[in-house]
């Protein structure tokens, strides 16, 4: 450890303090407990909103996308298993100005997810609770053009008790978190499947898929419809969870053999409910009340009905409840249930994520050591904690909704995966005596599509939500600038991490730039209209990808890790 230059060495020792507790079923259930949480409950109504029956192509498209770029996390997650790994493997390829961009953007995401689905939580709470109103139907502040439901301020208030008391319980530690997370997600793989079941059996309308007084299977014949969806309704950010096992990977036993398992089998599985959710959700709606509601566009219109406003606070349980069926009763009581299960499961373990987010970007130097020290006593980052605590109640009170913050998170998250098949090309090039557990065939096709197909989600998200990312994620390197102009950290400004990572800030400003003159149906001028603006995003993507490559180099950490014999750090650490 003696060639590991001052102040990297100091905060390095951290990773050897975290506790290796994490099987191969908890990594598992950390993947699949994330990705299916609040999204099952919303996404599916967001969705058909948006596509009408098509949505269910736009979970196929986005689960093919997510499960591209899942296979690249899977080569780099078990050669370097990090916890924190999101916010450091920027860093790794690519020097300190290109880790701390995409690293601040992890955070970002990861710090809005409890947030989230707190408001999932309260959102189906209203539903039934009405005395004090936890929330109401407006206009969205992003969209005045559709109609969402806000959490009042109690709401807000209950939302913000419900984040506190899971981040008080990764307090206590990894193992408590991981056995816990494993019952909530059995839990929430039963819930969904019964309902695909007893509603594929008794609420089940075949003439709801290609209905044309409800717009036909693609309202409009607009293809463009279908991967809106897939960014601004859910999609991407319900299959996103598969990376939490990333988050934990320096807490695992077997991290080498356990983490390509957990991430592409928990894919798998969330691949194959979401597409039959979505099913049986089109499949569902009583079709004389949506056609009174102007069909499936009219779920998500300014001027909604109320069999739509319903459907918008609690799609399953709504659908469940208004059968007359004593079975189907039963059901939308388990819904009602699993409202709170499913959600706070996810919270729990985003609440998890956010902080080792932080911890990571401690780790490499863009905030200070204090902020990334494990107590000895729980093996957890307690000051990470508390700031991912405050940064995660403050996205409340300006954002009260989930369909609201779903989109500026998937975003958030998609851009931070722009750079996975690049980190895997680079890592290749400058360190392939590195031992690589899992290795990806058909690295050299897969890297560039990962790399394209991300920068697809976030154009996908629409124009100004694109901009609003844009602002989220230059803020940090602000806030950077700030704690360096007070010596707080180290100076990333050097000749080789600009030459690194110069790129990037290009590429976020060229990414406003093809959203804001891309299809009107994106939000955008349509200067660019489809499918013209999708060969747009991939050729300036690919011309990306390729300067991306060639600006990465060999850091210093990759060969402190190479030279030190510490590719894994599992030497050392506290086992139990």
């Amino acid at each position: 450890m003696d060639n590991i230059p001052y102040p990297y060495r100091e905060r390095r020792n951290q990773d050897i303090k975290l506790k290796k507790v994490l099987t191969s079923w908890d990594l598992y259930f950390l993947s699949l407990g994330s990705i299916i949480g609040s999204g099952w409950l919303f996404a599916e109504s967001a969705s058909a909103g948006t596509a009408g029956p098509a949505a269910i192509i736009s979970w196929v498209i986005g689960g093919i996308l997510v499960l591209i770029i899942t296979l690249v996390y899977a080569e780099i997650g078990a050669m370097i298993p990090r916890s924190g790994f999101i916010t450091r493997y920027g860093h790794y390829s690519h020097g300190g100005i290109a880790g701390l961009f995409f690293g601040w953007a992890y955070f970002a995401a990861r710090a809005a997810a409890p947030a989230l689905e707190a408001e999932a939580v309260m959102t189906y709470a209203g539903s039934y609770i009405t005395h004090p109103a936890l929330i109401y139907y407006a206009k969205n502040p992003l969209d005045p053009s559709s109609s969402v439901t806000l959490l009042t301020g109690y709401g807000i208030l209950i939302a913000g008790i419900l984040i506190t008391g899971f981040y008080f319980l990764n307090y206590f530690g990894v193992k408590l978190m991981g056995k816990t997370n494993q019952a909530v997600t059995w839990w929430k793989l039963i819930i969904p499947s019964l309902t695909i079941l007893l509603m594929a059996f008794f609420l089940f309308h075949a003439g709801n898929f290609d209905n044309p007084s409800l717009g036909g299977f693609l309202p409009h014949n607009n293809i463009s419809l279908v991967f809106e969806a897939i960014s601004t309704d859910g999609i991407v950010f319900s299959y996103l969870g598969f990376r939490h096992t990333l988050d934990f990977a320096g807490e695992a036993k077997n991290p080498q053999r356990d983490i390509p398992r957990a991430l592409i089998f928990a894919m798998l599985t969330s691949i194959a409910v979401y597409i039959l959710l979505q099913v049986i959700f089109i499949s569902s709606v009583d079709p004389v009340l949506l056609k009174t509601s102007g069909g499936w566009l009219g779920l998500s219109s300014a001027s909604a009905g109320s069999y739509a406003k319903s459907i918008d606070t609690a799609p399953f349980a709504f659908l469940a409840r208004s059968s007359d069926l004593s079975i189907m009763v039963v059901l939308t009581y388990l819904l009602y249930a699993d409202a709170y299960i499913s959600p706070s499961g996810t919270l729990n373990i985003a609440a998890g994520t956010s902080t080792r987010s932080l911890y990571g970007m401690a780790e490499i130097g863009y905030f200070p050591p204090a902020v990334g020290t494990v107590s000895r006593k729980t093996g957890v980052p307690v000051f990470s904690l508390i700031i991912s605590l405050i940064l995660g109640l403050a996205f409340l009170a300006p954002l009260p909704s989930w369909y609201v913050v779903v989109g500026l998170v998937s975003g958030i998250a998609a851009f931070t995966y722009i750079l996975g098949g690049s980190t895997l090309m680079v890592l290749r090039r400058e360190a392939s005596e590195m031992k690589r557990p899992f290795k990806l065939p058909y690295a050299k096709i897969l890297s560039p599509v990962s790399f394209v197909a991300a920068a697809l989600i976030v154009y996908w998200t629409g124009w100004p939500t694109v901009g609003y990312t844009s602002i989220i994620i230059f803020s940090g390197f602000i806030v950077y600038l700030v704690l360096l102009s007070f010596h707080r950290v180290d100076s990333i400004l050097s000749g080789e991490n600009i030459k690194g990572g110069y790129w990037v800030p290009l590429l976020i400003i060229a990414l406003d730039i093809m959203s804001y003159l891309g299809e009107k149906n994106f939000g955008g001028l349509n200067v660019f209209p489809f499918p013209y603006d999708f060969l747009v995003v991939i050729v300036v993507s690919l011309f990306f990808y390729f300067i991306s490559v060639k600006s990465g180099f060999r850091t210093s950490e990759i060969t402190d890790i190479i030279k030190s014999g510490e590719q894994y750090i599992n030497e050392g650490g506290i086992d139990e």
